[in-house]
């Protein structure tokens, strides 16, 4: 009979992951040796852990209470087991990184291969999302997000320069409908929206005007809630949008899109990396940070871009 120790790594799989053949794929066993773990730990708990149907697997009430307990004492395990892997001097393991798309396109992506050659006993796990993330509940090492906005008992570095907003179109669309020449102009146009999936709310569009920032909410018919999709609306000549120069480099530089008001053009804080304060720090974190340092230090402001992608 395995013992309790031995059947937690299958639960906190499972509740990570909210799949058993994911959780089989990460522990390199079969869906049914997972299942069969599980109930086990049921067993041995006498509680039912998660409520499975046969499209999803979620943590029942008790489920949730026992994984809010064992994830932080997972997560020491791994600790403890980081600390004996440091000893041989090479940064090893899995480093799961929480992020929006927009960072892993502009910041990561773009380094992961030198990442690798240098780091190559890491395992990087990037889960893109565009929600503030529990890091310890969810099991996360780090997390990106644009300002140094923190959850209690966490630390932010800058990883880039600064992002620069940039309101844009198709030369097609502004020959067909003109081209605003002030921000309020925009009501007159079809704005590309981009609606956040978490709240609901729609992003605002920002503007310097007269040496103050200004904030629209802007109207169109077309909402979306991804980037590359907003992007290949502008392309279509669907309407105007305002995104950050990087994701759209390649396009302004080839002219299929075309910048408008520049002379209202607003600045971004840029992206943080954020992680929880202790006094110990896994050797795979560290590298991981002093890594996008090192990325940041190279870049000059408002330089990152998709332009070689």
């Amino acid at each position: 009979m395995s013992s309790l120790l031995q059947l937690l790594p299958f639960f906190e799989a499972v509740a990570r992951l909210g799949s058993f053949t994911q959780a089989a794929n990460q522990l390199g066993v079969t869906p049914p040796a997972v299942s069969q773990n599980i109930q086990a730990l049921e067993t041995r708990l006498g509680v039912r852990l998660f409520n499975r149907t046969s499209r999803s697997v979620r943590l029942s009430d008790e489920g949730r209470l026992f994984y809010q307990r064992v994830a932080p004492a997972m997560g020491q395990i791994d600790v403890a087991a980081e600390d004996l892997r440091t000893l041989r001097g090479r940064p090893s393991g899995l480093l799961r990184i929480t992020l929006p798309q927009l960072a892993a396109s502009l910041l990561v992506i773009p380094h992961l291969a030198d990442f690798q050659a240098r780091y190559p006993e890491i395992q990087l796990e990037l889960f893109t999302d565009d929600h503030f993330s529990d890091l310890v509940l969810d099991s996360f090492d780090a997390g990106i997000r644009m300002h140094a906005m923190l959850q209690k008992d966490m630390i932010a570095v800058p990883i880039d320069n600064g992002q620069k907003r940039v309101v844009i179109a198709a030369p097609g669309y502004l020959a067909q409908h003109g081209t605003p020449q002030t921000p309020q102009a925009l009501s007159d146009h079809d704005c590309l929206r981009y609606r956040f999936p978490g709240s609901g709310k729609f992003e605002p569009w920002y503007f310097k005007q007269d040496g103050a920032q200004l904030t629209l909410e802007v109207g169109g018919s077309l909402i979306f809630n991804e980037d590359r999709l907003i992007k290949d609306a502008a392309l279509a000549g669907l309407g105007i949008t305002q995104r950050f120069s990087g994701t759209v480099h390649r396009e302004l530089s080839s002219g299929q899109l075309v910048e408008v008001l520049a002379d209202y053009g607003s600045d971004a804080p840029g992206f943080f990396l954020y992680f929880p304060a202790s006094r110990h720090m896994p050797l795979k974190l560290r590298v991981f940070i002093d890594f996008m340092r090192e990325k940041r230090a190279q870049q000059s402001p408002f330089e990152n871009s998709l332009s070689a992608h």
